[in-house]
């Protein structure tokens, strides 16, 4: 069983969440670019470039700290 460590599941929980906006603004882009509203489809461009950044920053915040703090189990079930 994994030793608990409260940050590692805090950052976990943060890449989870932003994984997941990752795949509903991926889908929505998809949905306004087969609907061909190019204006809508730049806009929401550049959010998924924005959210692709935020989980580079959220899987690398949680690399380095499982690394640095040596907790390289999976987070805890709530």
């Amino acid at each position: 069983m994994a030793k608990k460590c409260e940050e590692r599941d805090r950052l976990f929980a943060e890449a989870e969440n932003v994984l997941g906006n990752l795949a509903q603004v991926s889908t929505l882009l998809l949905e306004i670019f087969r609907s061909k509203d190019l204006t809508a489809v730049n806009r929401l461009d550049r959010e998924l470039e924005l959210t692709v950044g935020e989980k580079e920053r959220c899987l690398g915040a949680l690399r380095q700290h499982m690394k640095e703090h040596g907790c390289e189990d999976s987070p805890q079930s709530a």
